[in-house]
């Protein structure tokens, strides 16, 4: 009768012995893939590295955020200059345009170590940077419908405009009518007071445009009308006022001919401009542009 060998396949225990190390370890293991949060954690796990994969992060300084605290200064900014007026949304948008371009600019500037051994201010980091740029811009010739559009475009900046001299006196106010036509006589008469020629404003030579943009369209319209001379009353969107026109010198428009270098020389910085501004969001395509809503 042979002897009967042990199965050694088998991973039972001899009766009565304690279960192995690798049975205990492979029932933890069961029972702690069995586990739903286990689940969760690994499912949340694929999709992250799934996200990463598709979208890697951006680094911190390829980020560019327009915080509220970046709009609320461009606002104050604008207060300043515009007697205590907020921007409205068509004048901030191109303020936080600007901004970014500026923003852009510079940290283009000191990736390129343009600041290494400068201790130059903000701007005038970024403005070594422009010049970078803006001396890397070749600028072609316009060609003669090119030149001809952009200075009919522009025509009153070259047109020589009318010129007008004459002395005006306001008045503001719900009797600003009765007050200037009873100020009007003392003047007639000679009696006006004192406080009435520290108050009169003299123009001399102004460009018809000018006014319009001061007083009103209607207003030197108006004025050019009356006999040089004489003092009468005007209305303006503004009030009352006494005037007296003194000479109008008649303007005339300018043909290109006449200064055509000067036409290509402003076309040309003007079309320089354009194209690095260009230049520059063509960087900032690299960035991440983030807009806080206010």
């Amino acid at each position: 009768m042979g002897v009967k060998l042990p199965n050694l396949s088998s991973t039972a225990s001899p009766e009565g012995a304690a279960p192995s190390t690798a049975g205990r370890w492979g029932r933890f293991i069961k029972s702690f893939l069995r586990e739903p949060l286990v689940h969760f954690l690994l499912f949340g796990a694929l999709i992250f590295g799934a996200h990463a994969a598709v979208a890697p992060s951006v680094s911190k300084d390829r980020i560019i955020e327009v915080t509220p605290e970046v709009r609320q200064s461009i606002i104050e900014v604008f207060k300043s200059k515009h007697e205590g007026r907020e921007p409205g949304r068509d004048e901030l948008a191109p303020l936080l345009d600007l901004w970014i371009l500026n923003e852009i600019t510079y940290r283009e500037a000191l990736a390129m170590g343009l600041d290494k051994g400068d201790e130059m201010i903000r701007e005038r980091i970024m403005q070594k940077m422009r010049l970078l740029i803006f001396g890397n811009l070749k600028v072609n010739d316009p060609t003669d419908a090119e030149l001809r559009q952009w200075f009919e475009a522009r025509r009153l900046r070259y047109d020589i405009a009318d010129q007008i001299s004459f002395f005006e006196v306001p008045f503001t106010g719900p009797e600003a009518e009765t007050e200037a036509k009873e100020v009007l006589q003392q003047i007639e008469t000679g009696s006006e007071p004192e406080d009435v020629r520290m108050r009169a404003h003299v123009f001399a030579k102004r460009p018809r445009h000018t006014l319009e943009a001061a007083f009103s369209k209607s207003f030197v319209d108006g004025l050019t009308a009356l006999p040089t001379g004489k003092w009468t009353t005007l209305q303006s969107p503004a009030g009352w006022h006494i005037v007296r026109v003194d000479a109008v010198i008649a303007g005339r428009k300018v043909d290109l001919r006449e200064i055509a270098t000067q036409v290509v020389a402003d076309w040309k910085d003007e079309r320089g401009r354009v194209l690095g501004t260009a230049a520059v969001r063509d960087l900032g395509k690299s960035y991440v542009i983030r807009r806080e809503q206010p």
